[in-house]
């Protein structure tokens, strides 16, 4: 019996001993519990578009599992979208003749956590085209769209005859002098060819009236359709143009000095007595000669400076195609004369440089 014991003692000896070696006695659960994160998401960048354009919009979204995308319009007019459920998106931007804010949310769903989103807006411009009155310009003047602005760059010289071309006729548009306008004794200094510009304005493809009228300036105020700059009645500071100095002028009203050809008085070769287009002002509308297309006759409603809101040549006749344009005053100067510009430009004006 007592070896029995022993025997069992022995035994449960060894299991304490085997329990005891290096371990407390407890298991222990190596596995790690993964964190399901919410994706982050992007709309990408605010855009400008033209209306009749092509709009992408595309977003980015990051996440650790398989997440659903969603864009929806939030405001402005309703556009139809390509397909609401992939990062890259088109539509076509509506028409306007006011500036739109379209704003779109691109919301991102990985099926754990709160769907997150962003927005994005696409503000949407008018389209810009030039103007048809542009057809009538020279091959001395040159116009580009730039954006929603229209830069017009002009030689300065006429493509018209004139006594104040060399009389060598190297131009071939040398006349002489009408004896009953002028002649040489009374001619300003120096010849077309003397002078070596480009003029550039730069103006809105589609102005609009300012709240205050701008008086003209010395120098440039207008670009003719001939490339020749327009002035304004001035012969110098507070110097108003007199008999005097008309007298030198040729049948276009024009003459040098002091660093180009120039018109102060109904540019006849342009404009005689009918309703021509004359030119494009420093404030971007364009100038016609004394009579309106719209009536056919001389117009009665014109402001101060000459300018109306009617139909013209190159606008279209519906209901909302009459655009504001000014008409050399048909009122005589010196009892003879009709001068181009007189008064303030009515929009707003920029610097015509050379």
């Amino acid at each position: 019996m007592r070896a029995a014991y022993l025997h069992t003692f022995i035994g449960l000896a060894a299991v304490v001993s085997l329990a005891g070696c290096g371990s407390s006695g407890s298991s222990t659960d190596d596995s790690t519990t993964t964190v399901d994160s919410p994706p982050s998401v992007s709309a990408g960048d605010d855009q400008t578009a033209v209306g009749g354009d092509t709009v992408t919009l595309t977003g980015t979204v990051t996440d650790d599992g398989t997440t659903t995308l969603t864009w929806t319009q939030t405001s402005g007019p309703a556009v139809v979208l390509s397909d609401t459920a992939t990062a890259s998106i088109t539509f076509t931007a509506p028409t306007t003749t006011d500036d739109l804010v379209l704003e779109f949310q691109l919301s991102a769903d990985d099926g754990v956590n709160t769907a997150v989103s962003d927005s994005v807006s696409v503000t949407v411009v008018e389209a810009v085209t030039l103007s048809d009155a542009f057809l009538w310009f020279g091959a001395n003047v040159t116009v580009a769209l730039d954006g929603a602005e229209v830069v017009i760059e002009a030689t300065g010289s006429p493509d018209h005859t004139s006594c104040y071309w060399d009389p060598v006729n190297a131009s071939g548009l040398y006349v002489e002098c009408d004896p009953d306008v002028t002649d040489t004794s009374r001619m300003s200094p120096g010849f077309i060819e003397d002078y070596n510009n480009l003029f550039t304005l730069r103006v809105p493809a589609n102005p609009s009236l300012a709240a205050v009228s701008s008086a003209t300036g010395l120098g440039p105020v207008g670009i003719a359709v001939s490339g020749a700059p327009i002035f304004n009645d001035q012969e110098g500071p507070n110097v108003a143009l007199n008999s005097g100095v008309i007298s030198g002028f040729d049948r276009n009203g024009a003459h040098t000095g002091p660093s180009t050809y120039h018109y102060h008085l109904e540019p006849k070769a342009i404009t005689d007595d009918d309703e021509a287009l004359v030119g494009i002002m420093a404030d971007g509308f364009f100038l016609y000669g004394r009579k309106c297309y719209s009536s056919g006759d001389y117009p009665t409603d014109l402001d101060v400076s000459g300018g109306h809101v009617a139909f013209t040549q190159h606008t279209g006749t519906l209901d909302g195609d009459e655009t504001y344009h000014y008409h050399i005053l048909n009122d005589l100067y010196l009892n003879a004369y009709y001068l181009v510009f007189p008064e303030d430009y009515q929009g707003t004006p920029t610097r015509i440089s050379n």
